[in-house]
């Protein structure tokens, strides 16, 4: 049917005043229904996932002429826009089809709960599975954090250090619930539970030269050493009785055994004392003289007394100190002396670290600060950037780690990979923080 006649109808029966209300009412509802769908449809476009409605045979040539006005409208738009093309497209154009997918959202959103359980794990070896307190963003509720190496030159400052051949430790903040702090070494221990760690000769030079006998007036000075089987050789300047000379000390020789105590403590009793190259232990017996007469010595950790020399691996060290549940042997040999520990309290329960190498530092579950940076529930591994074992250096972690790396996995561990050489400035407090004793020293 055609508009014009379909009017002429509705005119017809508009002749009566009823129809003609009626009539009113009904152009009125068609105009203002007509105009409201048409301003939504062009704002919201079809609803997703419905088809449009069919249209009728009356509706056909209104429908022809609307989309004949879009065509028009639609060429015109063309032609203005070809006058002035950018690369930049408002949100406002794009398509209603391309609309970001529900199921989308709720797959990123499953997948993003799954990765927070992961990293809110906690890797916890046997000897922390207790007294965990409640997760937070700010405390893993882990007492300490758990410390496994390997094949690693561990230095403390000025050289000091060891070399481990592999470790299980408890790194223990003595304030209960602080986390672990790399800047301040005097505020938390190392609790060996388990392990094998080298102190070689240039260890030893650098302990007592640079830090036991780091006072004046010293006892002894200049000390040398050198290991074979069972057997220490120490060349020492000795000052006796703390003045005879004034410098440098007469040059003696001692050499013998290391033995271990049942509160593990380290004995060194010489059995072979000599000066200028000369014997002089059985002179000392022959007049009822000991060592500790004859060089009075006792510094915290080393302390000699009678004729040994007893020294403590807990306190004889710069921070932090280390503590010991057994001390089970020391061995000498021609790489230097090696000691060996273990622990009743069980160190099973350790991960391996997620970089397989055979040179690392691996820190698992409980909190760690480092610069300002507070690492909850710890997933870090520190490795050498280089083939070589990583030598790493606590008092100076900062600098070292500055030139270095890191990268995140998935898991939410951090691989943080160091060079061993790297510059040191010892007027730069921010490279080992005031907060170390070196720093302290210095001030």
């Amino acid at each position: 049917m055609r508009p014009d006649n379909r009017l002429q109808r509705l005119t017809r029966r508009a002749r009566h005043p009823l129809g003609t209300i009626l009539l009113a009412l009904l152009l009125a509802g068609l105009s203002n229904n007509g105009w409201a769908q048409g301003q939504m449809r062009k704002s919201l476009g079809p609803e997703p996932g419905r088809l449009a409605p069919a249209l009728n045979d009356d509706d056909e040539d209104e429908q022809a002429d609307d989309k004949a006005k879009a065509d028009s409208q639609s060429q015109a738009d063309s032609d203005a826009a070809s006058e002035n093309v950018t690369d930049e497209h408002s949100p406002a154009d794009a398509n209603d089809d391309e609309m970001v997918n529900p199921d989308v959202v709720v797959a990123q959103q499953k997948r993003y709960a799954e990765l927070r359980n992961i990293w809110r794990r906690r890797l916890l070896p046997a000897a922390l599975d207790r007294n965990v307190g409640d997760f937070t963003l700010r405390d893993s509720g882990v007492r300490a954090v758990a410390l496994q190496a390997r094949n690693v030159e561990f230095y403390l400052d000025d050289n000091i250090g060891y070399y481990v051949k592999n470790l299980r430790a408890l790194l223990e903040p003595k304030k209960a619930g602080d986390p672990v702090n790399f800047d301040d070494p005097e505020q938390f221990d190392i609790h060996i539970l388990s392990g094998e760690v080298l102190i070689r000769p240039k260890d030893l030079d650098a302990l007592f030269n640079n830090y036991v006998l780091d006072y004046q007036p010293r006892s002894l000075s200049s000390v040398k050493n050198s290991t074979s089987k069972d057997t220490l050789k120490v060349e020492v300047g000795a000052r006796l009785f703390e003045f005879i000379p004034p410098v440098g000390g007469l040059p003696t020789t001692l050499e013998g055994p290391m033995t271990v105590t049942k509160d593990n403590k380290l004995v060194y009793a010489p059995t072979s004392v000599k000066q200028f190259g000369m014997p002089v232990k059985p002179l000392l017996s022959g007049v009822g003289l000991k060592l500790q007469t004859l060089t009075p010595f006792s510094r915290e950790g080393v302390q000699l007394k009678d004729n040994r020399l007893i020294m403590d691996p807990e306190t004889m060290f710069p921070p932090p100190r280390v503590k010991i549940d057994k001390l089970d042997s020391a061995t000498l040999s021609d790489a230097g002396l090696t000691l060996t520990f273990s622990s009743d309290t069980a160190d099973s329960g350790f991960t391996d670290p997620p970089v397989a190498t055979d040179s690392y530092i691996w820190l698992q579950a409980g909190d760690a600060r480092f610069y300002s940076t507070l690492l909850v529930n710890a997933n870090l591994q520190l490795m050498g950037n280089s083939d070589a074992p990583l030598r790493f250096n606590l008092y100076h972690y900062r600098a070292q780690s500055a030139e270095g790396t890191i990268s995140a996995q998935m898991d939410g561990a951090l691989i943080v990979r160091v060079p061993n050489d790297f510059k040191i400035d010892d007027q730069d407090i921010h490279q080992y923080s005031g907060l170390t004793p070196r720093a302290a020293a210095a001030n």
